[in-house]
């Protein structure tokens, strides 16, 4: 005698926590901003002027940069804490 198989269900997706505007496509770029203006500015040409892949492969700390960074920018764009202004004087790159 065999079991008999159980009901699959599928997963509803609640299209209420998506935003319906960019609010927080801005908000992730807030905390770019302000995270890589407060960075040293070693790290700064990491971020900007590299990819994950040529990091990769410098290898070392740069390896690492991209990740923290991006764990930093996360962390701070879907938390309820205002993102300050980026430092004074600091250009966003094109």
């Amino acid at each position: 005698m065999t079991t008999p198989k159980s009901k699959r269900t599928k997963k509803k997706i609640n299209n209420n926590k998506r935003p319906n505007d960019n609010d927080l496509v801005l908000r992730f770029e807030d905390a770019w901003n302000y995270i890589v203006s407060h960075s040293p500015k070693w790290k700064q040409d990491i971020v900007i002027g590299m990819t994950e892949e040529e990091a990769k492969k410098v290898g070392g700390r740069t390896a690492q940069v991209h990740h923290e960074t991006a764990k930093e920018v996360i962390f701070l764009a879907q938390s309820n804490r205002k993102i300050p202004p980026p430092k004074e004087n600091w250009q966003k790159p094109e």
